[in-house]
């Protein structure tokens, strides 16, 4: 059975690669940008990623230890298609794109706050 910890983790999962590549593409324009001082952020979108790199590798091992697998179904239609597999239990996922992309940016906000916090 799954409980909300295997499903918090399995979201991470799917999220955080998702997070990291939106923040690495805004990384690519911050550097090409003619912002009068840009090295400040591309110095904290960098640690940012470096933080969601550290998280996502706490994740797989985490996944690991409670024998937790999230495997890409790839697309039916416009929705996601996700199976979560756990101690022999399996739970089919669909998620819709326009709340994919919010959950990103709930990432996004949620990793910039505590990186201020941290700065």
């Amino acid at each position: 059975m799954f409980d909300k910890d295997d499903e918090h983790l399995a979201n991470q999962f799917i999220y955080l690669p998702l997070v990291r590549k939106v923040l690495e593409r805004d990384l690519h324009f911050l550097r090409d940008s003619k912002l009068k001082f840009n090295e400040p952020y591309i110095e904290f979108v960098e640690q940012v990623i470096i933080q969601i790199g550290k998280d996502l590798g706490r994740v797989k091992k985490e996944m690991f230890q409670r024998r937790l697998s999230v495997y890409n179904q790839g697309k039916v239609g416009e929705l996601s298609v996700y199976l979560f597999v756990c101690k022999g239990y399996r739970r089919e996922v669909r998620l819709f794109p326009h709340l994919m992309k919010q959950s990103v940016e709930e990432y996004v906000r949620k990793y910039f706050k505590v990186m201020k916090k941290n700065a």
